[in-house]
């Protein structure tokens, strides 16, 4: 018995068109009972063949993947190509999940963002890889690392804006900004450490002071002003810098007013006694 094209697309619940690009793709072939107005017919094969293309789908195969699977009759092939559709989705998987995690430690900074905005405290920096390819609006990369930047870019969501300024600047009224990708020590592990991270510096954990800062174009653009609390802080608690205030850029918001953006910021401090 033959099912019109409607039929058939409401019983897989795909669309006539879908099934149009299955017959186009060399996965169906219809037969054409009436000449004048070109209906189309499909077998109970043919159902059979378009509910195995969807698994061939689902699982993850392209197109002309699918059209090799159903039309060859070599099960060999067809083994190989299961397993490797199987070790891709094992690799997907390990992605997402390296992804997911990530996405819920930013949405735990989120959580934790009206209570620590603006406040310090002293705490141990993570360890981080950073690249750094601006000095200000001046590009910075060596050759090497020129190449190897898309590599750092491709790293996202891991790889997140890491910006460094300069202390001494600051203490002096300047604003030294150096623009950098940076990726966390434990993200770089999850991720097999990536060969492009060689090209950038380390900088392992450390005491520090520890704060949570607001950035806007409009109101508060410059280091001097967004990192004044820090000054402040340093200088009335008689607090010895040892090295330059790194910002993790955690969210990044409304672009087309004022662009606001939420940094963690740690600034090396000399240990505390006891």
């Amino acid at each position: 018995m033959k099912y019109k094209i409607g039929t058939v697309a409401k019983l897989l619940g795909v669309s006539p068109e879908a099934l149009r690009l299955y017959e186009r793709n060399g996965i169906l072939k219809s037969s054409k009972k009436d000449a004048e107005n070109g209906y189309r017919y499909y077998s109970r094969l043919d159902i059979t063949a378009l509910m195995r293309a969807r698994a061939y789908h689902q699982y993850g195969f392209s197109m002309r993947e699918t059209e090799a699977l159903i039309n060859s009759d070599d099960v060999t092939y067809v083994h190989q190509e299961y397993n490797s559709r199987a070790e891709a989705l094992e690799a997907e998987i390990l992605q997402k999940t390296r992804i997911l995690d990530y996405l819920r430690r930013m949405s735990g900074l989120l959580d934790l963002l009206p209570s620590e905005l603006w406040t310090i405290r002293r705490e141990t920096s993570p360890g981080l890889y950073r690249l750094e390819f601006m000095k200000g609006e001046e590009l910075i990369l060596n050759s090497e690392q020129l190449k190897l930047f898309p590599q750092w870019v491709g790293l996202a969501p891991f790889a997140f804006p890491a910006q460094r300024v300069s202390w001494q600047g600051l203490s002096q009224g300047r604003d030294e900004s150096f623009s950098a990708l940076g990726v966390l020590e434990q993200d770089a592990k999850t991720l097999e450490m990536p060969a492009a991270l060689c090209c950038g510096s380390y900088h392992p954990p450390t005491d520090c002071l520890y704060t949570v800062i607001e950035v806007s174009s409009e109101e508060n653009p410059s280091a001097v002003q967004y990192l004044s609390h820090l000054v402040d802080y340093v200088n009335s608690h008689g607090i010895t810098v040892t090295g330059d205030p790194v910002c993790r850029t955690f969210l990044s918001m409304n672009k087309r007013e004022n662009y606001r953006r939420f940094r963690q910021v740690w600034l090396p401090v000399e240990m505390e006694n006891g």
